[in-house]
């Protein structure tokens, strides 16, 4: 996920013309960092971690705690990842090492390409874009950088959260989130 200081816009009805029509500030600084994820289909466990660019070394550190987690319950880890060059073996000399060097406790499935449907950490970002990045409010880069990692902490404390936003089978209805009513707690 791309997080950049400038909005991205959404869209917002407004009147035609400049008495009513809302203005949109664009610094005129377009500095970007990128959030990458990792999702447990099952229990929602998310790992998200921010990066200055799009390199292999963050995904291989993401892919090996995925692994590691799955070793301690006896799994082997299955990885969905989209065709972005540096989660290639072919793009990247750092994945092909680290995809021989677990391949007995790891299976990589690339998603087609452009296709944002068929991974669904990609309908998380959707959330993740609209929460720290449309029309934000922030004077400065440095300002909105605190927003994703508190986002990103907010998703690792909330898995039935994030299994209802990636869609899965296995998140627990909304009513069972609620608490009790008082008179049924005791």
């Amino acid at each position: 996920m791309q997080v950049a200081f400038h909005p991205t816009l959404t869209r917002v009805w407004c009147r035609k013309g400049r008495r009513g029509q809302r203005l949109v500030q664009a610094p005129g600084d377009n500095r970007r960092v990128y959030g990458f994820g990792l999702v447990d289909w099952r229990d929602g466990w998310f790992d998200g971690r921010v990066a200055p660019g799009r390199t292999a070394d963050v995904f291989c550190e993401q892919v090996r705690a995925a692994v590691a987690r799955s070793k301690q319950r006896g799994r082997v880890a299955i990885v969905i990842a989209d065709n972005l060059k540096t989660h290639t073996s072919a793009g990247s000399l750092l994945v092909r090492s680290m995809l021989t060097e677990l391949q007995e406790h790891l299976s990589v499935v690339y998603t087609p390409a452009y296709d944002p449907d068929a991974n669904r950490i990609e309908w998380l970002w959707r959330v993740s874009r609209r929460v720290v990045t449309h029309n934000h409010h922030r004077s400065t880069f440095e300002l909105l950088l605190p927003d994703v990692e508190q986002h990103f902490q907010a998703l690792a404390q909330t898995p039935a959260k994030v299994l209802r936003h990636i869609g899965s089978p296995f998140a627990p209805d909304k009513d069972q989130d609620a608490p009790l009513p008082l008179a049924q707690a005791a």
